[in-house]
C-alpha cells in the first residue's frame, strides 16, 4: 500500500513539473491594456468617431510566422461623427493577440474612437482601442450616436 502511494506521489510530482515546464516554455502574451471607458465617455473624448463598414481584407499576415506586419482593411465611412476622415480609410492592426491586434470581418459595420492616421495613412486598432460593432452596441449608445450631429467635412476644390 505505501508503494502505491509513493508511484502515485511521484507521478502527480512529474505531472506538476511538467504543467510548469509547458507554461514557462509557452510564449508570454504582450498584450496590456488598461481598463477602458465607458463607451460614450470615449466617444466624447475622442478626436476621430467614425462609423464604417468594412469592405475589403486588403493583408492578413499569418499571426506567427509574419508579427513585423499589420492586418490592414479598407473600409466604408457611413457616418463620421468626430474628425474628417476620407470616404474610404484604411484600418490597421497587430498581426496577432499578443500584439494586442484585432480581426475585423467585411461586411460588418463598426463604430471606431480613432486617432490620427499614421505616415501610410491607415489609422490603428486594437484590442486596446474602443470600437464596437453597430449591432452589438447598446441600444442607449446607438441613440447617442444618431443623436449627434454628424461632422461637417468640406471636400478640396478640384
Amino acid at each position: 500500500m505505501a508503494r502505491a502511494t509513493l508511484v502515485r506521489a511521484a507521478v502527480l510530482a512529474l505531472a506538476a513539473v511538467a504543467t510548469l515546464a509547458a507554461a514557462a516554455a509557452a510564449p508570454a502574451s504582450a498584450c496590456s491594456c488598461a481598463v477602458a471607458p465607458p463607451f460614450l465617455d470615449a466617444v466624447a473624448a475622442g478626436t476621430h468617431v467614425v462609423d464604417v463598414e468594412v469592405v475589403e481584407t486588403v493583408f492578413l499576415p499569418h499571426p506567427i510566422k509574419v508579427q513585423h506586419k499589420d492586418a490592414v482593411w479598407s473600409a466604408r465611412l457611413l457616418t463620421s461623427y468626430k474628425g474628417c476622415a476620407p470616404p474610404t480609410i484604411r484600418l490597421a492592426s497587430g498581426a496577432n493577440s499578443a500584439l494586442c491586434g484585432v480581426r475585423l470581418t467585411v461586411g460588418v459595420r463598426y463604430v471606431f474612437v480613432l486617432g490620427a492616421p499614421n505616415g501610410d495613412g491607415n489609422y490603428r486598432v486594437s484590442a486596446c482601442g474602443t470600437f464596437r460593432r453597430w449591432a452589438d452596441l447598446r441600444y442607449r449608445d446607438q441613440r447617442a450616436l444618431r443623436k449627434m450631429r454628424p461632422h461637417y467635412c468640406p471636400t478640396s476644390p478640384l
